[in-house]
């Protein structure tokens, strides 16, 4: 079932991503001080929005899993024993 969600949704994202390059066929100059490349306005945006993706991604890695992750690991090492309260060496 997940992989055949998987398939719609990148199926989707595909078709709207030729949609967008279709109907923005139109060049536009994007100024970034020592080059300035040329590209179709549906292409930029496609462009802007994966960048966007892709950086919001790595904030929830760095914010939340990684922490997560840390903290499991951590919690894995001190464990004790099973009752939760730290082993007594006699």
């Amino acid at each position: 079932m997940y992989r055949w969600l998987l398939l719609l949704a990148v199926l989707v994202a595909a078709l709207l991503g030729l949609a967008i390059g279709v109907l923005n066929p139109d060049p536009v100059a994007l100024d970034l001080g020592l080059v300035q490349p040329s590209l179709p306005l549906g292409g930029l945006v496609l462009i802007v929005f994966a960048a966007g993706t892709v950086c919001g991604l790595l904030l929830f890695w760095l914010m939340f899993d990684l922490p997560a992750r840390v903290r499991r690991r951590a919690a894995g090492r001190g464990k004790g024993n099973a009752t939760g309260l730290p082993v007594q060496n006699d």
